[in-house]
Order: C-alpha cells, then structure tokens, then sequence
C-alpha cells in the first residue's frame, strides 16, 4: 500500500505502479484469496492518490485470476498477459468510455499503457521469488500439480529476463524521447510567442509614432482647420493599418475623417458626430496624453472591433491649448495576416487579448469571437507534463486540450500560442505501440532461442534418462549422446552406464536367489493354504473358506441374475455309527460322504464345506430352480444306498441324511448367515419330519 502511495510518473496521466508487486508474490505462492487481500490493501494506496474505485475491481480480478491460474500450473507472466489481454483491457475500454470524460483518441494510451504496467510488476514478481531462497520452501504455499519441464522453466525464466529488460529500456527510452519533444515543443512555442510579441509590438508602436506624427503636423496648422482633412488624407494613405482616421474639435464633433466617403455618408451628412463619451477622446483632450485604447465596437464609421490610438494637437507653442485630437481605429485584420504568414502557425494557434481579457484577435480554427471574454482554465489535474496545459473550450474536463506560451506586451496586452495536446499524446501511443510490438517479436524470439538452448541441456539428460530406463526401447536416441554433446553430460553418460553393468551383474544374482526362494515360499504357500482353507480329515473346504468366498459369488450372480442355492446336510443318527462301529468308522463316513458329495457336486463353481461334525455346507451358484430340489433328493437316495466298510472289523452299514435348503436371486442377501439361517430353519423341520428327507425354500422376485 505505501509503495502504491507513490507511483511513478511517466507521461501525461500514464503513472506505472509497482506495489502489484506484493499481489502477485502472494498469488503464486499463497493462492487466490491471499492474493485478494492483498490486492485490497495495495489498491487503498491507489485508491488515496487517484480518487477512483475502479482500482479495486480491476487489480481484485487479476488477483483472482493470476491465483487461480497458479493452481492451474499456469506461469504468472503468460496469466497476466491473458488477464490484462481477455479481462483488463474490455473492462478499461468500457470504464473510460462510460463514467470517465476522455476522449476515445487516448484509449490506446490508456490500454496498453495498463498491460504494459501489468507486465512489470509481474516480470519482478517473478523474479524475486526466484532470486530470494526463503520464497522457496514457504510454509503453506501452493504446490505444483504436475512436475514441471526443465526446458518450459528455463524458457520461462530467459522470457521473463528478456521481457523486464526490454520493458524498461523501452520506457527509459520512451521517457526522455518524450521529454525531449517535450522541451524542443516548449521552445518553439516560445519562439513563436516571442516573435508573434515583437510583431505586435513593432505594429502597435509603428502605429502609435503615426498618430504622434500627425498629431505634430497639425500643431503647425492647428489656427487653420480647412488644412486638416489634407494632412488626415495623406497620413491614412500612407499608413494602410487604419481602418479609418479622424479629427475632433474641441466639442468632440468630427471635423475631419478618412476615408472622406464616411463622413459623406447619409448618417453623417445629418447630423454631427459627437464622440465625447468616448475614452479615447477623453484621455488624449482632458489627459492630454498618447492614448492606446482597449478593443470595442466601432459607432458611426462602421461596426467593426477596433482599437483606438488617439493623440492631441495645440494651438500654441507651449501645449497649453488643445486645439483637437487626433484619431486612428487600427486594422485588427492585421494580426490574422501576421497569423498567417508567422512560419510556427501549420499546427499552432494565436489568441491575443487585451488588459481586460478580451479577444481581440484569434485563430479561425479556434472559434473565438472577438470582444468576448478569453475564458481558460490551466490545466493542473490528472496530466501531468512539462508543458503548460490549458482548456479553452472545455473549462471542466480533466483533460488538458492545448499547451501554451504567453508574452504579455508592453501595453498590458497578452499574446498567446496554443497547440493542440492530443498529438503529442498520439506520439506517445505510437512509441508505446511501437514499443510493445518489438516486445512481442523479442519474446517470441527469445522463445524459440530459448527452447533450443533449453534443448542442448534436456535433450542430452532426456536421452541419458532414457538409456538407462528399463522403458528404454528406441535405440535410434542412442545417436543424441555423442562426442558433440557437453562434457559434463557425457561424462555422466558414462558413469551411469559402469555403474549400470554393476547393477545388472548383482541384479542377476539376486533375482536367481529371489527365484529359487520365491519357488520355496509358493510351496510353503500353498502348503499354508491347504491347512488354512481345508478340512484335513475329509479334504474338503473348510466353513472359513465357504464365508470367504461367498460375496464373490454373489456379485457373479449379481452381474447375470442368476439364483444361489445354500444347502444344509446333516448325516442322521451318526452319533450311533460311532458309538457301534467306533470312531475310526465315523471317520470314515464322513470320507465317503465327502467323495459322493465331490462326485455329485463337481463344477468349478460349486463349494462343498465341511460346516462342522457331521454337518456340511454346500453353496450352489448359478442354479436352476426347476431341478435343484431333484439333484438333491438324487443325492440323497445314493448316500442312503451307499455300503460304507468300518475298517476295524470290516462291517458294512448306511447312513442317511436330512437336506435344508434354501434358493434365491443372488440379491436376496449379501451375507451368507442370513442364507445358511434359513437352510437351518428348513433342516431342523426335515428331522423333525422324520429324517431322511429335503426341505427346501425356493425364493422368487
């Protein structure tokens, strides 16, 4: 914010601030709403030295937008080139045309010089966090998404150096190219002022030696008044620069007057003339004095504005008896000759005015009426230069219209030189144009230096990355690491490829250790899952495996709509096979029970488990509604008729066996206890039928 308080004055109302500089250190490191405040802070500044709310609206949004960007991995330089380009210059555009009173010839002063600002205080942004070290491993900075290129940071980095340098050669050139207009401008119109002053004055006061002149030949025949219209004649013929001439009596009646024709006139022929009120025949008859009069409106010889030189004539020696006075109305036309023939007026104007402000000549192209007041206002606002800056036609606008050189003469009348502003400012938007496009070329050139600089170093690793990757497979790239390429890569090359052959020889030795102990573990392995998920006594899976596998079934199902059948079996009386065959026996049962089930039951996706004692599980995916309940029963009736030898005493016997079951869409539950709950139900109300025999829930949509 204090370094806001201070901006830099360049030209007109171009003033560069560099206080942004904080906004964007903040948005690439912190983030958009950091940079926000930020923003906010540095714009107050602005905002006390130029009185206008719109810095914060647009510094606010490139806060934003550079934040943004960041997160994006989007460098700050090429953010707030687009932000300035897309965003900054429409919203300038828009705001200077509605709520500011300037001219639309200096938008593109107004623009550029904008973007050109913004590209500053980006470029040392930039910089500083670059070139201070702490700005690296700051506490809660934003981080990168995706790695950056070597070549993309080293292009960036050369672009940011060159667009700095050549910004601020630009502007220092710019800067005292300008002043130098400026001074060369203040000059001529010096010049002009000062040779306009002494034209005036040379004119006023060869004017003035005529009138004193007659004033003196008439002294002499001051006693004989029919001589007087000989020497007014005469006087007027040979001075052109009166309008007309005349001669009052002591009465103030015109007594004489040339051109003659006026005084013959009908107006005149009737009656007198009398010009007592006026000044000029009161200061030279009463003040008996030389009398140079302000501009006024002529009365009886014509309506022209005139200037009037008066003097007085005596009838005697000493001067003590007026005998008359002596007037000259001066050609004011005189002044649009010298206007026209002055060597500075091709793009100058003249305004020259009397001790009382009024016009009494002024250039056709500035629209002034003579005998009017010269209203001006010096202009002191938001342009600034080294020139004095007026407004004539627009006396409020902050926008200065003309620059000026003034002379006041001798006789209290003050000449004026005006030249218009605009052009110079137009100057000024060429040279920042101009400026800006050998910006553009530079960068671009320096883009495409600095991507084949870049690639003398990247392309050189890149290649050395790739050699020694184990993706490698374009031998072709081997050609990019040669006696050409710097030594310090080859050389790394080099190292890289011993310590390869190093690598891959203890590489080789530990994968033929890591295989044949891989080949050990993968039989310990599975020798481990044979114990975990089988039943050791009848081979079969055990209830743990069952549980395990049963969501992935489900899901199988789940994918073709397809039934799951959970079946109970629980062998009847087999406490009395051991208690009358012995143990050994029931063993063996349940050996026989577990082959007849693996025979009957035998696709890969069926799991038969032994649940527990004399129980076991079976899960049936992908079954058929229509004839799960036969396939069933068609075991059942093999187990009943099955002969099982006790290898004891050599006994044969039988053994039976109840069914509980249950079949349902595979989205009838996802856990397996709520199936086997239902298997349960349908088992106990087979013993308790009788035995023998399969109860089975089939569960439809």
């Amino acid at each position: 914010m204090l370094i806001n308080c201070y901006p830099i004055q360049f030209f007109a109302n171009v003033q560069f601030v560099l206080g942004n500089t904080v906004t964007v250190i903040a948005a690439v490191l912190l983030g958009p709403w950091y940079a926000f405040l930020t923003a906010m802070m540095a714009s107050t500044g602005l905002m006390l030295i130029w009185d206008s709310p719109h810095v914060y609206l647009f510094f606010g949004l490139e806060a934003l937008f550079l934040g943004y960007a960041r997160r994006r991995d989007i460098y700050a330089l090429y953010a707030d080139a687009a932000y300035w380009l897309f965003i900054g210059a429409p919203m300038v555009y828009l705001y200077v045309v509605l709520l500011m009173d300037i001219p639309p010839s200096h938008l593109g002063f107004i623009i550029s010089k904008q973007g050109i600002n913004g590209l500053i205080y980006t470029s040392i942004a930039s910089l500083l966090i670059l070139a201070i070290p702490k700005l690296w491993f700051l506490k809660g900075k934003v981080k990168d998404r995706h790695r950056r290129q070597l070549s993309s940071q080293l292009t960036y980095f050369f672009t940011l150096m060159v667009t700095l340098t050549l910004l601020f050669s630009a502007l220092i050139f710019n800067f005292y190219f300008l002043e130098r207009q400026q001074v060369m401008l203040k000059q001529n119109m010096t010049e002009a002022v000062a040779h306009l002053s002494t034209s005036a004055q040379n004119y006023i006061e060869n004017h003035k030696t005529v009138i004193q002149n007659t004033a003196s030949q008439l002294d002499l025949v001051a006693d004989t008044p029919e001589k007087w219209q000989d020497i007014l004649s005469s006087s007027h013929q040979n001075y052109s620069g009166f309008i007309s001439m005349l001669i009052a009596n002591p009465t103030a009646n015109i007594v004489a007057a040339s051109p003659v024709s006026r005084l013959m006139t009908k107006q005149i022929s009737e009656q007198s003339v009398n010009i007592k009120d006026r000044d000029y025949f009161i200061e030279s008859f009463y003040n008996q004095r030389l009398f140079v009069s302000s501009v006024f409106l002529g009365r009886g010889f014509g309506n022209d504005a005139i200037i009037a030189m008066s003097a007085p004539f005596y009838l005697d020696e000493q001067h003590t008896q007026v005998a008359g006075i002596v007037e000259g109305s001066l050609d004011l036309t005189h002044f649009a000759h010298i206007d026209q023939v002055n060597e500075y007026t091709d793009d100058e104007s003249i305004v020259m005015v009397d001790e009382q402000n009024q016009i009494i000549y002024a250039s056709t192209k500035l629209n002034l009426k003579p005998l009017s007041q010269f209203n001006f206002a010096i202009n002191k606002g938001v342009y600034r230069a080294n020139l004095e800056l007026i407004n004539i036609h627009n006396t409020t606008s902050i926008v200065p219209e003309y620059m000026y050189a003034h002379r006041e003469l001798d006789n209290g009348w003050t000449v004026y030189i005006l030249k218009e502003f605009s052009p110079l400012l137009k100057l000024a938007e060429e040279q920042m144009f101009s400026s800006f496009i050998m910006l553009l070329i530079a960068l671009l050139c320096t883009f495409y230096i600095s991507k084949k600089l870049s690639a003398l170093l990247t392309v050189p690793l890149e290649a050395v990355a790739n050699q020694f990757s184990q993706s490698y497979s374009d031998p072709a790239k081997t050609s990019a690491i040669d006696d050409s390429s710097p030594r310090e890569v080859f050389s790394l090359y080099q190292r890289l490829a011993a310590s390869k052959q190093q690598l891959i020889a203890h590489q080789v030795e530990l994968e033929e250790t890591v295989a044949h102990r891989t080949a050990e573990l993968e039989k310990a392995n599975k020798k481990l899952t044979e114990l975990v998920d089988r039943d050791p006594l009848t081979g079969l899976y055990n209830r743990r495996y069952a549980e395990r596998k049963f969501g992935e079934l489900v899901d199988f199902c789940l994918r073709s709509d397809q039934a799951i059948t959970v079946v109970l079996l629980d062998l009847d009386f087999f406490k009395k096979v051991n208690d009358n065959y012995g143990h050994l026996a029931g063993d063996e049962c349940l050996r026989n029970v577990s082959q007849l089930l693996q025979k009957y039951f035998k696709r890969d996706i069926d799991i038969v488990a032994r649940y527990g004692g004399e129980e076991f599980l079976l899960i049936l995916p992908l079954s058929n509604t229509l004839h799960i309940e036969h396939h069933l029963n068609g075991f059942r009736e093999a187990l009943s008729q099955l002969d099982i030898i006790s290898p004891e005493d050599k006994q044969s016997f039988n053994v039976t066996v109840s069914i509980g079951a249950i079949t349902a869409s595979a989205d009838y539950e996802v856990e397996l206890d709520k199936w086997i709950k239902v298997a349960d139900d349908n088992l106990y109300q087979a013993k308790q039928q009788g035995r023998n025999r399969t109860i089975i829930n089939i569960i439809n949509d």
